[in-house]
């Protein structure tokens, strides 16, 4: 593996061994080993060393931090293939960057498309695989929108910040890095990416909601040097920066990716909460918890059972919550005020545990069931449970809502004795809001 103490190499390197791979490693700054070579990917007899003997080569190299760059890194792919030709290497696996088609390239996505095109026309089978923007920490470009989110309440909007993009977990990246391990030798180019697409301001407000804090106030912004000054915020050289930067004014959706990992790729949220280093949600407390406090409704639905459990995995976002028209909404507008999470919204379109529904996380998710955490600001915790249960037919079924609550000593329990009596308002409009929805909908076919 060249480059292996970068960021992506020191993933890969456990993550191949896992797999039951043997690994060679090779980096200018390591100690040498048995499986490990010293040395530079620009002298050929350290590259014949470390490639002795080695059936897949990684290439993981690039040489940002300097001026020159693109020269660079060019004639180093022609001396790594020049090398896996010798050693008789059976695969070259180069993890680039995407290929915006009808606009010019940035200089930084310009380089990644010659090295990848180097070992595309190379003697040895060379996989090309081009991902945008990986969410993880320690990638660059991440670690700038993300340090962006968290720095300051506002967030500066230049218009490249309206271009879009999907994002891919660093650890979807690993699994597709490792299965080219065990995969025949092919030639080609193909783009990896994330389940969703997104703007990097949707991205800026998305790790801002993850890490509990307000939506960030977008301020245009005309004439100012954007990246000198992310530069002076990530304490990365500008040189760098700047490049990440010119790669973000792009529009970067592929057209057609690789098939995802077994089970579908890991959501944006989830993999923002691994990056941010936010741990997962409370799950809700077992019946019977010491102290917590417990609240069941149950409403008859006559819908199939599967028809109201798609119903409730589709609550908040567009769809809404069903009720009293903006309960959820001024409860968000108060948290809001108070320094809480309060106004986003926005959900992803599948839901797994640890993602955002407007002011709520993901806490629990079944084929039948929906839990719920609150995130807004109280003396205590809160879930709401949504459950599709069997009907007394099979047209029929029954829903029933679970809220918990979790008080934090007196205030807690002064808190909910005070707002009982909205709450029981507000969750009573929404068990029955979502039982009529569904049988509206199961009548009329419509949604």
């Amino acid at each position: 593996m060249l480059g292996a103490r970068g960021y992506v190499g020191t993933l890969l390197t456990p993550a191949l061994r896992a797999a039951g791979h043997a690994v060679r490693t090779m980096s200018r700054s390591q100690p040498p080993g048995p499986d490990a070579v010293r040395g530079d990917v620009a002298d050929g007899a350290a590259l014949d060393r470390a490639m002795s003997d080695v059936d897949v080569v990684y290439h993981l190299v690039h040489s940002m931090d300097r001026a020159d760059y693109a020269a660079v890194d060019a004639d180093i792919a022609r001396g790594v293939a020049a090398a896996a030709a010798r050693a008789g290497v059976r695969q070259i696996v180069y993890l680039g960057g995407p290929s915006p088609v009808d606009q010019p390239m940035s200089e930084h996505l310009a380089s990644r498309t010659e090295v990848g095109e180097v070992f595309l026309a190379g003697p040895v089978p060379a996989l090309v695989l081009r991902a945008a923007m990986v969410v993880g920490a320690g990638s660059t470009s991440f670690e700038l929108l993300a340090r962006a989110a968290r720095s300051a309440p506002i967030v500066l909007r230049p218009s490249w910040m309206d271009n879009r993009s999907r994002p891919i977990a660093v650890r979807d990246v690993l699994y597709h890095l490792v299965r080219a391990a065990s995969s025949g030798p092919v030639t080609m180019a193909a783009d990896i990416a994330g389940p969703e697409t997104v703007t990097y301001l949707e991205l800026v407000q998305r790790c801002a909601r993850i890490a509990g804090l307000p939506r960030r106030v977008p301020v245009p912004v005309a004439g100012i040097p954007v990246a000198a000054t992310a530069a002076a915020v990530t304490d990365l050289p500008v040189p760098l920066v700047r490049a990440l930067v010119e790669s973000l004014k792009h529009d970067l959706v592929p057209s057609e990716v690789l098939d995802p990992p077994p089970g579908g790729g890991t959501s944006l949220d989830r993999a923002l909460r691994e990056a941010l280093g936010v741990g997962d949600p409370p799950a809700m407390p077992d019946e019977g918890t010491p102290g917590v406090i417990r609240q069941v409704r149950r409403e008859r639905v006559a819908a199939p059972r599967a028809a109201l459990a798609e119903r409730i995995a589709e609550v908040g976002g567009k769809r809404g919550w069903p009720g009293i028209p903006g309960a959820f909404a001024l409860r968000g507008a108060i948290d809001h005020l108070i320094g809480g999470v309060g106004l986003h919204r926005g959900r992803p379109t599948t839901l797994t545990v640890g993602d955002t529904v407007d002011s709520w996380t993901v806490a629990g998710r079944t084929e039948h069931e929906l839990t719920l955490v609150s995130d807004v600001r109280m003396p205590g915790k809160a879930w709401l449970r949504l459950s599709a249960l069997p009907g007394r037919t099979s047209a029929e079924s029954e829903l029933e809502q679970t809220v918990a609550f979790a008080p934090d000593g007196l205030p807690g329990r002064l808190y909910w004795h005070l707002r009982k009596p909205a709450h029981d308002m507000v969750f009573a409009a929404l068990a029955l809001g979502l039982a009529r929805e569904t049988t509206r909908e199961a009548m009329t076919g419509r949604r």
